[in-house]
């Protein structure tokens, strides 16, 4: 029977021969649900291999998860009939990271714009898609192949809610900088759609190609009082909400090239 498995060294002690790999952030290891998990349920003859750990930077790929990368690549990069990248969340979450591109004093902000320090967000995006170029270029080298899928996660609200309590992902650094609270939600969107634009550039590079730039924001529901039911906590979806962003935005793409 097929399984997903959490790390290299558990899908060779299985024997395992994985046709999607994963690499990324908590939206692929969260311990509720995620991404792989739900994904999995139509791939029920399929192994799945998901690197990376939850708060995982995509500025990380390089040293800091290099070796895993490298095993996971030499041990199954040439056979997997896709790569699922999940990179850019952490590298805002949290208030070392949020404020540094945004204003220590957004207090008189009228527009998102206004909130960001200059040069920013792009100075982040643009690490981002090095980051992204880099890890793609290095599973090129073993498979010129296999689609490379990207995601945007989607709209989060910034409640402050974390997996056992209080977090300090999004409202906390927006508490910290005076956000208004009518910009709150807007600030967030507005830096996943320019990441959405980061990955359409990657998707237009002949270099890294096939490269498939999958638009997740904006799956789930927009109504304030429904979000509970979509969100666990204001970073990541509940386990409907992780199933509705599986079955409709990455299963048909998946269709398309696994056998």
């Amino acid at each position: 029977m097929s399984d997903v498995y959490w790390g290299t060294p558990g899908a060779i002690n299985a024997l395992a021969n994985p046709t999607v790999m994963f690499l990324g952030d908590s939206w692929f290891w969260y311990p509720i649900s995620n991404l792989p998990r739900a994904i999995h349920a139509s791939f029920s003859t399929h192994d799945f291999l998901v690197i990376g750990r939850n708060g995982a930077d995509a500025s990380e790929w390089k040293d800091k998860f290099r070796k895993d990368i490298d095993r996971a690549f030499k041990f199954y990069g040439d056979a997997v009939q896709a790569l699922v990248l999940s990179g850019g969340g952490n590298d805002v979450a949290g208030s070392a990271d949020f404020l540094r591109i945004i204003n220590a004093d957004c207090s008189k902000a009228t527009s998102v714009k206004e909130c960001y320090q200059p040069g920013q967000p792009e100075s982040l995006l643009s690490g981002l898609f090095g980051a992204h170029k880099a890890v793609i270029l290095k599973f090129r080298a073993h498979n010129p192949r296999a689609p490379v899928l990207l995601h945007n996660y989607d709209n989060a609200w910034p409640s402050g809610k974390g997996l056992f309590g209080p977090s300090d992902w999004l409202k906390a650094p927006m508490d910290a900088a005076k956000v208004p609270k009518k910009l709150r939600r807007d600030l967030f969107k507005d830096l996943i759609a320019q990441l959405h634009d980061m990955h359409q550039a990657l998707a237009k590079d002949a270099a890294l190609a096939p490269v498939v730039a999958i638009r997740t924001a904006g799956t789930l529901p927009e109504k304030a009082d429904e979000a509970g039911s979509w969100w666990a906590n204001e970073l990541h979806p509940s386990v409907r909400g992780f199933q509705l962003i599986a079955d409709t935005k990455f299963v048909p793409e998946l269709k398309k090239f696994l056998v």
